[in-house]
């Protein structure tokens, strides 16, 4: 729990400093009253930063491990345990240590009689938004266990699915960065001893054989410059990715680009089927599930459309009407929603269309990595054979002319 310093009067007009601990400044505010009759100021006390304790990167749980938790809690809770004991008994057996700070936090506030979904959301600012309000949903419902069983079932197939795709990737990943660093060793160090060879030879040069050693020869002079043109241009990408326009421009592209477009569009539809079938489980009111899951979509124009379904469910609309108007969501995701909404089984259907969109991206995306490892060999064997025209061409013509 956070600490405050304060200072104040006391009745007989003696200055007072103190310390307290609450949960926010409010309430920090409320405890100094009780101890000097008028306060004049109230500080939260910053830890100071040890630097070899501190995160090099942004603090945030692993999809894995949020599992891991979520099913810890959802045990311990169904054995009957209070959920401060609960609380305790989790955090000393996780091994994240962003998920250990937090639940040690949330530790202290819950002792203090706040509710588990705001102590969560107070000290976990980079906790998911969805397990934040099914938290808050099974709170209020007085089904926490289950709460916590549906957030495991989630983030573990969310888990899974990464891992595929990234296993799926590294292959290709590691072909690529193979084949650059090859060819820009050729670059600069075989085709220079090369070039030299066939320029001792006195013949004619073919315009190919020119054309490579000009620009292994500038290579050679001006790759500092050529990295830094490429640091550059990344760096400015990514900055035009931060503004309205490069999130809209990019996240189109994802949806629109020839096969990989799948990928995002069935990705897509199955983080917004399984989200919502969380939330709707969990018993969060429709427009309170949509603007859960707008916040959880990776794609910034998936989003801002589920973000605008919110409008439609508050003027009485269904959720399968407001999807209709989306160009991207799958036709057969909207008629399933609705036909899930017009039977009252709108969670069966939303999971079962989890599942489906589930299977077709690992579909797409074996087929996309399938194409993309022969069309990579191509393109290394067309720049090997380039360059071994290039240098022997005019070994070639000089035989040819004896």
């Amino acid at each position: 729990m956070p600490t405050y310093t304060y200072s104040g009067k006391s009745e007989t007009g003696n200055l007072v400093n103190g310390v307290v601990e609450a949960y926010d400044e409010i309430e920090a505010m409320e405890k100094a009253r009780e101890l000097c009759r008028v306060v004049q100021s109230v500080k939260e006390v910053r830890d100071s930063k040890n630097l070899l304790a501190m995160d090099i990167t942004k603090p945030k749980a692993k999809t894995k491990n949020l599992a891991v938790m979520c099913a810890q809690f959802a045990t311990i809770l169904q054995s009957g345990l209070p959920i401060t004991r609960a609380v305790s008994l989790v955090a000393d057996q996780t091994t994240d240590k962003y998920l250990k700070r937090v639940l040690a936090d949330v530790v202290d506030d819950v002792a203090g009689g706040h509710g588990l979904a705001e102590s969560f959301e107070s000290k976990g600012a980079e906790l998911p938004r969805v397990f934040i309000e099914t938290v808050r949903a099974g709170e209020e419902s007085g089904r926490l266990a289950e709460g916590f069983e549906r957030l495991h079932a989630y983030f573990d197939k969310r888990s899974k699915i990464a891992a595929k795709v990234a296993s799926a990737l590294t292959y290709p990943i590691i072909v690529l960065i193979i084949a650059v660093v090859v060819i820009a060793l050729m670059m600069v160090l075989v085709v220079p001893v090369m070039a030299n060879m066939v320029s001792s030879l006195g013949t004619d040069m073919p315009g190919i054989t020119q054309f490579l050693i000009g620009v292994s020869g500038w290579m050679a002079v001006w790759w500092p410059l050529a990295l830094l043109v490429l640091v550059l241009a990344v760096a400015g990408v990514r900055l035009f990715g931060r503004t309205e326009s490069g999130k809209t421009l990019f996240a189109k592209a994802k949806l629109k680009l020839p096969l990989l477009g799948k990928i995002g569009v069935y990705g897509g539809a199955s983080q917004f089927a399984n989200t919502m079938a969380t939330l709707v489980a969990s018993g969060l009111p429709m427009t309170r599930s949509v603007s859960v899951t707008a916040r959880v979509m990776d794609n910034y124009v998936l989003a801002r459309e589920v973000g605008r379904m919110e409008a439609g469910l508050e003027e009485g609309r269904m959720l399968g009407e407001c999807m209709a108007g989306s160009a991207y969501f799958p036709q057969t995701l909207v008629e399933m929603t609705s036909v899930g909404e017009q039977t009252g089984e709108l969670e069966s259907s939303l999971e079962m269309m989890g599942e489906f969109y589930d299977n077709e991206t690992q579909r797409v995306t074996d087929r996309a990595l399938s194409l993309m490892e022969p069309t990579l060999l191509v393109l290394m064997a067309l720049f090997a054979g380039f360059i071994v025209i290039a240098l022997y061409l005019p070994l070639f013509t000089m035989y040819a002319s004896m």
